[in-house]
């Protein structure tokens, strides 16, 4: 089957970055209007660029590295002429070695203040002046304009990125989102425009956070480069778990004597679990000895995560502190349905039983959940942290939520979230 590459869209960096540079051209035109150096719109076009960033504090910081870096290059390329003319030196094999030798204090005059990333600035802003300017009658006037280019272009850039249509936005809605076909995506280009959109939308200040059945390590894992400040539901909603803080604030466990007759059970049909206990505020995972090749890949690429705690069946301790937040069962398909009917005729409503598929063919999970584990109660719980006055869920079950995703998520699911963040629609 051929498969056709899709090709991103023109997004609105790649917009913003030409009419940066558009306007840095207007400016220089201006400035030949005028009876002064009008400098060289290459530089201000470069310095506009180099400060469109998908962030306001990279912005900043990229601009605030490229006036350093041009400062100290112009320093530095004025003393170079300076000196050249004071000492009559015409050479340009020698004015090039000189050159070459002043590229170290330029570079260490950037560590000594502890500015490392405008060295490479710096060096440029140097070599332009020292290497194409040092034989002309009057050089000053370049240096100055070569600054007077930069700063307009780091001015252009910040104006231009920091632009944004006055627009009403729903400050007051949680926004809750699944991760599984509704953030996730397989094209690389979509994840990173997804990451970014995020990003932009929670620094704009909307309440946002996602509610899934995956544990706060996979969450952490997945999410990684979003700036999630809000608690997460997790564990379909057995937890609820704050990032920011590597902590979990509330939690739904399992009775000890339900959990201990759910584990009698799961032994007596020759099968194996994974037991997810709660000591404190610590998640530590106990197993037995493995049944399949299912359960073995799981524990073998899980357990070198710093966020997972593995602990062998043997050391567990059994005291009044452990607290059972979930039972996990890895087998295959047959197998999981036998144990949860079994399960159902014996604990019936003192649990809940989930299953869904894994990532290991012919292998399902079932998980035993307290009753009151459940995303609906840890929704209520997370509005009321929150002091949300209204809450809209994005999932991709139809009727479960109130925006249905059905297009397999990614890009769509975080417009569509903007959207709804914006308009209100």
């Amino acid at each position: 089957m051929v498969t056709h590459k899709k090709f991103p869209s023109i997004g609105g960096r790649i917009i913003k970055s030409a009419i940066a540079v558009a306007l840095c051209m207007v400016i220089y035109y201006l400035r030949t209007l005028l009876p002064i150096g009008n400098g060289i719109p290459f530089y201000s076009a470069l310095a506009a660029l180099w400060c469109m960033q998908p962030y306001a504090d990279s912005t900043k910081n990229n601009a605030g590295q490229r006036s350093i870096g041009t400062f100290t290059g112009a320093v530095y390329g004025l003393l170079f002429i300076v000196f050249l003319h004071t000492a009559a030196i015409t050479s340009p094999v020698i004015v090039y070695l000189l050159a070459s030798v002043m590229i170290i204090p330029v570079i260490y005059t950037t560590v000594v203040m502890n500015k490392r990333n405008a060295s490479f600035f710096s060096c440029v802003v140097f070599l332009s002046i020292a290497l194409t300017h040092s034989f002309d009658e009057g050089p000053y006037l370049f240096v100055l304009n070569r600054v007077l280019d930069t700063f307009i272009g780091i001015g252009v850039g910040l104006a231009v990125n920091e632009f944004h249509i006055p627009i009403k936005h729903r400050n007051d809605t949680l926004f809750v989102s699944g991760i599984d076909d509704v953030l996730i995506s397989d094209s690389p280009s979509a994840v990173q425009y997804s990451k970014v959109e995020l990003n932009r939308l929670i620094a704009a200040g909307a309440r946002f956070t996602v509610s899934t059945v995956r544990t706060p390590a996979e969450v952490r894992t997945i999410m990684s480069g979003v700036d999630l400040k809000l608690p997460l539901i997790v564990m379909d909603g057995a937890a609820l778990y704050d990032m920011k803080g590597k902590r979990y604030l509330e939690a739904e466990f399992l009775p000890r004597d339900v959990s201990t007759q759910a584990e009698k059970i799961i032994s007596e049909c020759d099968m194996h679990c994974f037991v997810n206990v709660m000591y404190d505020a610590t998640l530590l995972i106990y197993y037995g000895e493995f049944r399949n090749i299912a359960e073995k890949e799981l524990y073998d690429s899980h357990c070198h995560s710093t966020y997972r705690n593995y602990i062998r069946s043997s050391l567990r301790r059994y005291d009044d502190k452990e607290n059972v937040l979930y039972i996990t069962v890895l087998a295959e398909k047959s197998k999981v349905f036998e144990l949860k009917k079994r399960l159902d005729e014996v604990l019936g409503e003192k649990v809940r039983i989930t299953v869904s598929l894994s990532e290991y063919k012919g292998f399902l999970y079932l998980k035993v959940f307290s009753p009151l584990a459940s995303k609906h109660e840890m929704m209520k719980k997370l509005k009321a942290y929150t002091g949300a006055e209204k809450v809209v869920t994005i999932g991709s079950i139809k009727g479960e939520y109130d925006v249905y995703i059905s297009d397999g998520g990614g890009n769509a699911s975080v417009k569509k979230l903007k959207k709804l963040y914006r308009e209100g629609r």
